[in-house]
């Protein structure tokens, strides 16, 4: 069963302000994202709330909002909610707290007045939902060492490398590196020079031979060295023109059909009205809420669009009996019935205030 702090939190992410009669009033504040150097986080857009006990006036906002859900009348509403009040006093006074899930605890101070601790978890803007806050701090990260064995001509290099990072910003830094080689020995080389002479044998040898073939044959000319060719001269191939073909290049004319503007039908778009019974101003008794504002700009913006949807008869119902919170009318009318129909034309949340 939904018990009155669901419906609370509920209507905390929709509205700005909720009044719990004889009790007091929740304030949403909005506050943009951040990011705090000096804690090393960054923390997204939220609505904190606050807890103002002068607002005890019934708007008639919660009590619509729990009979619109439940399907009670707005009476019974009422009854639920004085029930969670003298619930959350008795709590209060006894026990020296009363906690409400999802948006805080209240407590009594020395003097006898009642304080309200927000709860940390709970962010009431519906865009920044799932995000939460985000730690940036760097993490110590230390190299390992790597030693690595290669070998290189039957002789073992031991290189060991050393890389030691000081502190999180890298100011100091140390690199050691050790390697240790064994020198080739001196007999392998010697092993090598044998080698070496037969291959310089060899090709002496070779140009010795090809020096006597060139020159015992006579035939042989010198200029076969050169390295360009002769060869006869051929002929020039003749080369086969053709006369172009004319292309037509002229430019294609579009062909439009024509069109009988005679048969076509204007549509003209419906426009939806809503039908309003107003009498005269002084005679109504039953007006058409359609938000309660703690700021008059408020107030004024929510007035101006419901004149841009053609309410020219909405008007601001200023606070009566000490109230806070300034009222916005989309209208007012002589008979309730039709002041429902209208509301619920207008929007879920709009209800009746009877003057």
């Amino acid at each position: 069963m939904t018990t009155v702090q669901n419906h609370i939190r509920e209507l905390l992410f929709e509205q700005d302000c909720v009044v719990i009669p004889d009790f007091g009033g929740f304030v949403t504040n909005f506050d943009c994202a951040k990011v705090d150097k000096l804690e090393q986080y960054i923390q997204p857009a939220q609505k904190w709330l606050a807890f103002n006990g002068l607002l005890k006036n019934d708007d008639g906002l919660l009590s619509n909002f729990i009979a619109k859900h439940e399907g009670i009348s707005r009476e019974e509403a009422t009854q639920k909610i004085r029930q969670f009040v003298d619930e959350a006093k008795r709590g209060i006074r006894v026990e020296q707290h009363f906690h409400i899930d999802g948006v805080g605890m209240f407590t009594q101070n020395e003097e006898g007045k009642i304080q309200f601790h927000a709860s940390e978890q709970s962010n009431f803007l519906g865009e920044s939902f799932g995000l939460e806050k985000i730690s940036i701090k760097r993490s110590n990260i230390t190299q390992p060492i790597i030693k690595v064995d290669t070998l290189v001509n039957n002789t073992v290099s031991q290189k060991t490398i050393q890389h030691v990072f000081a502190s999180n910003d890298r100011d100091t830094s140390a690199i050691e590196l050790k390697v240790m080689a064994n020198r080739v020995s001196t007999t392998k080389d010697k092993k090598r020079t044998p080698v070496l002479k037969f291959l310089v044998a060899m090709v002496a040898a070779s140009l010795f031979v090809s020096a006597l073939y060139l020159y015992d044959n006579e035939k042989n000319s010198l200029s076969s060295f050169n390295p360009f060719q002769f060869s006869q001269k051929q002929p020039a191939e003749m080369e086969a023109y053709a006369d172009p073909v004319p292309v037509d290049t002229a430019t294609p004319i579009a062909v439009v059909p024509k069109v009988d503007s005679s048969k076509f039908v204007k549509i003209i778009p419906a426009v939806k009205s809503i039908e309003k019974s107003i009498l005269n101003e002084d005679e109504n008794r039953f007006f058409v809420i359609t938000g309660s504002f703690g700021q008059k700009e408020n107030a004024e913006n929510q007035l101006e669009t419901l004149k841009r949807k053609g309410f020219s008869h909405a008007s601001i119902l200023k606070p009566s009996n000490g109230g806070k919170l300034i009222k916005v009318s989309a209208g007012s009318f002589n008979d309730e019935e039709e002041a429902i129909k209208v509301a619920k034309s207008i929007n879920q949340n709009a209800w009746i205030f009877k003057k």
